[in-house]
Order: C-alpha cells, then structure tokens, then sequence
C-alpha cells in the first residue's frame, strides 16, 4: 500500500509579506525561556474552535514519558505572553500540572500572528472546514488578503480557498453541524446553493441521519431545487417541453462536481441548446472561470 501524501504547503509568510520568513524554533536561541503557564494567554487569531479530548488525552500521555520536545511560540504582551503557536500543547502541559513550559519568543505583527496559526494547524490536517474557512475569511477581510495570495501561503489553489469560503454564507446551525465533524467540507459545498435556510437545515440533517454521500447529496439538492419552497407557485413550464432526460442530468451532475457550482442545461432544439453557470461572487466568478478557461486565462 502506497504511502499518504503529505500535504502541500505553500510559501507561508513570504507570500503574504514580503521579506518576511517563518522562524525556526532553536533551543539556542536568546529568546528561549521558561514561562510560568499562567503568564500564557491565548492566540487571539486561533482558528481552532475544537479541541478533540481524545488527542490531548495521546499528546498528554507523551507530553509526561517523553517530556515536551518542541518547545511552544509566543510574543510578549502587556500581560504577559500570547501563544503563536502550540496550544494543543500548553493545555495538555497544564492538564499534566505543569506550572511552567519551554517557549521561544518572537516579535510579529497581528497579520503574522493570524498566518502562522493558520499554517501550524493546516499542517496537522484536522482543521474542520468551518475554522479553516474563518481563517481565510479574517486574512481577506481584516489584513486585505486576496484569495490568490491566501492560497500561494496556504499551499493550495485559488479555486479552493473561494470554493472553502462559500461554506460560510450557510446557517449558522448548518455550520455547527460541520464543525462537529458530522458532515464534510464537500457536504458543505453541496449545501451552499440551497437559498432557503429551512430547507438546508432539513436537508443537513437528512445527509446526517441517512450518511448520504457527497453526491447523493447533490441529487437531493438538485431535487429541492426543482421543486417550489413551501408558500411559493412553481413558475410556469413552457407547454409540451419534453421531461430531462437522464443523460442531460448526468451531464449536469459532471459539471456541478467539476464546477462545484449549480449547472442547468437548457435545450433549444434537437441539437441547440444553452448552459447555466451560477456564481454567487465576484471571487466565485474568478474561481468558476479558472476552472473553464485554466489559471493562467488572460486578467480582465
């Protein structure tokens, strides 16, 4: 059996602010020291919201028959010190009883302190979809980040950081759902073009309760879609238009996977016809377009 991947990582801090490297911790350093753990205060910009007990319960049975070998990161604040990372390990150093832990300070700004959060855990793997998707977001919107320069730091491409984003426009209880692990990223996706917030919520739980896969869960999307919400008409069919064919909703099925998008085909005729691309942003457009016309299209 083949061995997993490593996941590929991008250009981390340097493609975000030039000139600018992530440090390599060294326990030679002037700045490594022993800090009392109630001087530790959390990472502000942790996008980490679970924590799973089961793993600090594994790295606090390490943590006590081989002591700490990676010392955590932090900077100094008014009150003390702010992790930039290895919270995983201070909380199963503080469940030990440990009353101080190694750290190697650094001088970062808050849009350093936010990148290399993101990076450590993306670098794990067990980031739910919801925290990896909020990280994105306050790169975007609190430091001005474009989708383009998130994915060249993160290590992935530009189409799955705005594909990831999208998750977030749907109902908060929906995203709980994810976040707990009971529905993947791409149950997510699936869910996104659903408008009506009832009618996801319903959907979600159904994908939950009867373990629908990704794509199962597309049919029955496609399903709602096509049927009017509750208290609306459904708007009038043009009279005589023949029912779609089987192989018109296979190829609507490609497309949508491919596009991670609503797709409709249309026929006009025997052998006319139009296609239906939804986007939902301009980013969504971009992202849409580089997966048609390849991602080095000309810019407009």
């Amino acid at each position: 059996m083949s061995q997993e991947r490593p996941r590929r990582l991008g250009r981390g801090l340097e493609a975000l602010i030039p000139g600018v490297s992530t440090p390599a911790p060294s326990t030679t350093s002037s700045d490594y020291q022993r800090l009392p753990v109630t001087r530790i205060r959390p990472n502000p910009y942790q996008p980490r919201r679970e924590f799973n007990d089961a793993e600090l319960g594994e790295l606090q049975a390490s943590l006590k028959a081989s002591g700490l070998l990676q010392p955590i990161t932090g900077r100094r604040s008014a009150d003390g010190v702010e992790l930039i990372s290895g919270e995983r390990r201070l909380r199963a150093a503080t469940r030990l009883g440990w009353t101080d832990i190694p750290a190697i300070i650094r001088d970062v700004d808050d849009r350093t302190l936010l990148t290399l959060a993101l990076v450590e855990n993306l670098q794990r793997a067990d980031l739910n979809a919801v925290d990896e998707a909020r990280g994105y977001r306050r790169l975007s919107e609190e430091f001005g980040f474009t989708h383009a320069q998130i994915a060249e730091a993160i290590g992935k491409d530009r189409t799955s950081i705005t594909s990831l984003l999208r998750i977030l426009q749907l109902p908060a209880r929906v995203l709980e759902i994810v976040e707990k692990g009971r529905l993947s990223a791409g149950h997510a996706r699936a869910l996104v073009s659903l408008e009506d917030e009832r009618r996801a919520l319903t959907l979600a739980n159904e994908a939950v309760a009867r373990d629908l896969s990704v794509r199962e869960l597309e049919r029955r999307v496609r399903e709602l879609q096509e049927r009017p919400a509750p208290g609306r008409s459904r708007a009038p069919t043009t009279t005589g238009a023949a029912p779609e064919s089987p192989v018109i909703q296979r190829l609507e099925d490609e497309m949508r996977r491919r596009l991670q998008t609503d797709v409709k085909i249309r026929l006009t005729g025997p052998e006319r016809g139009s296609i239906d691309v939804a986007f939902y942003s301009a980013d969504d457009l971009e992202r849409v377009l580089d997966l048609v016309l390849g991602p080095n299209r000309e810019s407009t």
